[in-house]
């Protein structure tokens, strides 16, 4: 006995040796030679002169694999372009020999030569009676329903199947039978397919590196067959056995395998039934006559749930620590389940998460030295090395660091866009997860330009014809592992040309608006394209941006187009514009003159002005006046006031700050023309307040009220127009005693008195008023006096002639006046605007959420913001005792407004 086991050792040691030596014969795929030489014979079944009974040279081809077959000589290698489907039986006949071995190679690695058998044949490749074969390359397929193997190898020795893919077998996709020996079936994809079978009579043969995903009948199935090595596979949801070694099979090695017999709850094929009866209970499982001299170890099995890892001749084990304490085998396994995918889709590899797997393969088990897809075994530093010397992962996939890889690129221009010829570098920038370094990089430019091999990550291309390209890249790090690149700079090349361009005006004169369409031309991009409005405003936008402005005055206006590229070219287009509007004039002349000022919504200052008498209303126009800068869509309330001599005060709160301008309304003055604003500047000299919230304004006379809300108390300074003095800021709160907590303010004037109308928070309405001929403050409190509606959140106030001074008030979204004679010395009831006018009820527009008041002569204008932006307005005509209906006074001057104010004349 120990005779016959040191024998089969012995033959265990030779057939590593001899797969140690074809596999580095055969591990990459050869380059196509820059000669004919005899060693090679060409088939390619697409040639249009190939011929069956032809030289077989490149120039005069085989047209089918078996005439090349019949020609082969030892040490020529049969070169198969891809072509399209060899329909074929290939019967091999002739050998090679140790040092000059037969090879068929199939030109695509990775999918491989595609050959289908002939229907109802012995299979697609057929090898009886040769030796010193090998086999390379190819897709193989037999057809529906087919019972024979896909490939026979009959007492043959020494040939090797290497990177081939299976498909639409019978229950074996390959059969080993007869007396073969040393026969190796290496880095073989078998997805959804039959497994390997290896015959009686059939010794020393090598299952490695191979995917079996999802396969008809066990994966890999031995009988009477002695010196079986299968190492270093992808076993994954077999129907039946994993590995079957049955009949008489001593010596056996089974090492470095990755078994996975069931995911979770899924089954794991809908090929077979996943019964205890035709499952396989067992995913390892040697005979008793096979179990003498045979070693199973390194290797990681997940059995089914209610099954068996391990049967060792009548005993079966459930997990690895169960066998080993039992027979002494598989100290290295472990149960582990890897989540493998489907190698039909090639997604049966290894996670970093599967450290058992990882750097812990037996070195010393038969194999090649790459895996299924060519990657060299390469040490993951995350992971702790558990065999000496060995770095080699378990299974048919070898993990690596080539997580990703991304194309960039530059040229001597800031963007990727120029004419042609175009140069750019384009740099492929990896990531590896294991530091390994990069050893090749396949740049495709998207031109059709051909592939580049570089050992660098940049080179230079030039671009020569016009087009949109997006490099890739494919990275190659020295384990061999690969990385495709994802996504890319799109790179533009364009016909050489001249910069040019045009500029098209289209005018809005019912609001001043023009929109500039520049059409601007370049191979460069444009880097440049900036309108000059001619009224000081002008704008840069990205090349093909129409340009919209809106002009504060009517005239005339140079609009200037300016347009560079990146190639240093400028050209400059002018084209003047005209925009007239007759409504802007006439709402400034002798009449019942209303203004308003708004915010915008996109925090932009807007006036307009109304002139009742003519019945016209200006647009809302941008103010632009220049002096103190301030950001716009920071100011948070508005005020406005009208002076004897005809100006509109205009006053804004930014940032706890009042800003100033003002507008002559009268005849052109002092050099100053009607309708023109004055520079905007700080209101100042009035000592320091902080905490404002909230302006109102009102003028008597030339002189200026402005009136403030802060930290919850009213405040009030006063400045004539021309000489621009402020007083000191007076605290109405302290002198008239009215509680500290105000929520809104509203200041107007009657003869030489300051009212100023306040919302507190409690909800009362109380009047401050300010008699500057008798110099004194005195308070009343309308609220109690008289009542109020309910729910109030804001004031507004306007006067007419006779004393009279109005409070309008906002109240859940009603408006309401209350009258003031102070001639007569009594309040009016409340009136209930709302009602008689239907000031608020236009709800396509929305709800009122803020109000202003002004009067001309013996009317008062209340207008009324809505959420949506839009402002209303009514009239009350207190001569003829009546309110007008209601307007939508934005249809009338366009724009929509955040803050709102107004002012009479």
């Amino acid at each position: 006995m120990s005779s016959f086991l040191e024998n089969i050792t012995v033959r265990l040691r030779q057939s590593a040796a001899l797969t140690a030596a074809a596999a580095t014969a055969v591990l990459t795929f050869p380059a196509v030679a820059t000669a004919e030489t005899a060693d090679t014979i060409y088939v390619d079944n697409t040639a249009v002169n190939c011929a069956e009974n032809g030289s077989g040279t490149a120039a005069q081809p085989f047209c089918s694999i078996s005439a090349a077959a019949n020609a082969v000589l030892p040490g020529q290698t049969v070169r198969i372009a891809p072509g399209t489907t060899y329909r074929e039986t290939v019967t091999f006949t002739r050998s090679g020999t140790p040092d000059k071995p037969i090879t068929f190679l199939g030109l695509t690695p990775g999918t491989g030569t595609f050959v289908r058998s002939v229907v109802n044949t012995k299979g697609t490749f057929v090898l009886s009676n040769v030796h010193d074969v090998v086999l390379r390359g190819f897709q193989l397929y037999g057809w529906a329903g087919a019972t024979p193997p896909v490939v026979s190898v009959a007492d043959s020795s020494r040939v090797t199947l290497d990177r081939i893919r299976y498909g639409l077998t019978g229950p074996t996709a390959v059969r080993i039978s007869g007396s073969s020996d040393h026969v190796t079936v290496s880095r073989n994809l078998f997805p959804r397919t039959g497994g390997v079978s290896v015959g009686a009579g059939v010794h020393d043969s090598l299952i490695t590196g191979n995917d079996f995903n999802q396969t008809l009948s066990a994966a890999i199935t031995a009988t009477d067959a002695p010196g079986l090595a299968v190492t270093g596979n992808t076993i994954a949801y077999s129907c039946m056995e994993s590995v079957k070694v049955d009949g008489v099979s001593p010596g056996a090695l089974v090492e470095n395998n990755v078994i996975t017999a069931q995911r979770g709850n899924q089954s794991p094929s809908s090929a077979c039934a996943t019964t205890a009866a035709n499952r396989g209970e067992t995913e390892i499982s040697l005979s008793a006559a096979s179990t003498v001299g045979s070693k199973v170890d390194y290797n990681t099995v997940h059995p089914w749930a209610d099954a068996s890892a391990y049967t060792w001749g009548s005993a079966s084990y459930p997990n690895a620590a169960a066998f080993n304490a039992a027979t002494g085998q598989a100290g290295h396994d472990a149960d582990l389940d890897l989540h493998p995918g489907d190698a039909y889709y090639g997604d049966d590899h290894l996670t970093a998460a599967a450290t058992a797997a990882i750097d812990s393969a037996d070195p010393t088990a038969p194999g090649v030295d790459t895996d299924v897809l060519g990657i060299k075994p390469g040490d993951d530093p995350n992971v702790p090395n558990t065999v000496a010397g060995g770095i080699r992962d378990r299974g048919a996939y070898e993990l690596t660091g080539q997580r990703s890889a991304v194309v960039t690129a530059t040229s001597d221009l800031s963007s990727l866009q120029g004419p042609a010829p175009y140069t750019v570098k384009v740099t492929a920038n990896v990531v590896n997860d294991f530091g390994t370094a990069q050893v090749g990089y396949r740049f495709d430019f998207g031109d059709g330009s051909g592939l580049v091999d570089s050992t660098e990550p940049t080179v230079t291309h030039v671009f020569t014809k016009p087009g949109t390209y997006y490099p890739s890249v494919t990275a190659t790090d020295a384990q061999g592992a690969q990385v495709a690149s994802s996504g890319s700079q799109g790179i533009v090349v364009k016909e050489p040309g001249d910069l040019t361009a045009d500029l098209a005006i289209q005018v809005n004169n019912d609001f001043l608006q023009i929109v500039a369409t520049p059409t601007v031309s370049s191979p460069y991009m444009i880097t440049k394209q900036d309108v000059d409005f001619g009224d000081g405003a002008h704008v840069s936008y990205p090349a093909g941006t129409i340009a919209s402005h809106q002009y504060s005055v009517p005239g005339t206006y140079p609009v200037t187009l300016t347009a560079v590229d990146e190639g240093g070219r400028t050209v400059v287009i002018k084209k003047n514009v005209e925009v007239a509007n007759p409504n802007y004039l006439a709402a400034l002349q002798p009449g019942q003159r209303v203004q308003l000022l708004g915010q915008s919504t996109d925090g932009e200052l807007l006036n307009s002005g109304a002139n009742y008498t003519s019945k016209v209303w200006a647009p809302f126009l941008p103010v632009r006046s220049g002096g103190v800068s301030f950001a716009a869509k920071d100011v948070s309330s508005v005020a406005t006031a009208t002076t004897a001599d005809q100006y509109l005060r205009a006053f804004v709160l930014v940032n706890g700050k009042i800003y100033n301008a003002d507008r002559n309304l009268g005849p052109a003055s002092g050099g100053v023309a009607q309708g023109q604003w004055l520079p905007w500047k700080e209101v100042s000299g009035m000592g320091s307040l902080s905490g404002i919230s909230q302006i109102s304004a009102a003028s008597i006379g030339n002189s200026t009220h402005l009136v403030a809300v802060a930290n919850g108390r009213v405040y009030e300074s006063s400045a004539d127009r021309t000489s621009g003095t402020w007083s000191a800021w007076g605290d109405v709160t302290g002198v008239t005693g009215i509680p500290v907590g105000v929520k809104s303010i509203a200041a107007g004037t009657t003869g030489n008195a300051l009212h100023i109308a306040i919302l507190g928070s409690d909800g009362h309405l109380r009047v401050a008023d300010g008699d500057y001929n008798r110099g004194r403050w005195s308070y009343g409190d309308v609220t109690a006096a008289y009542g109020s509606p309910a729910g109030m959140t804001q004031v507004a106030a306007a006067s007419t002639p006779g004393s009279r001074f109005h409070v309008v008030v906002l109240a859940n979204g009603r408006i309401h006046e209350t009258t003031g004679d102070y001639a007569q010395g009594y309040w009016t009831g409340w009136g209930d605007i709302s009602a008689v006018s239907g000031f608020g009820g236009q709800y396509m527009y929305g709800p009122v959420d803020q109000i202003a008041a002004a009067s001309t002569g013996n009317t008062i204008r209340v207008f009324g913001r809505t959420e949506y932006g839009s402002v209303l307005g009514v009239s009350g005509d207190y001569t003829a005792g009546q309110w007008s209906g209601t307007s939508v006074v934005t249809e009338m001057i366009g724009g929509q407004v955040l803050l709102l104010a107004a002012a009479g004349l």
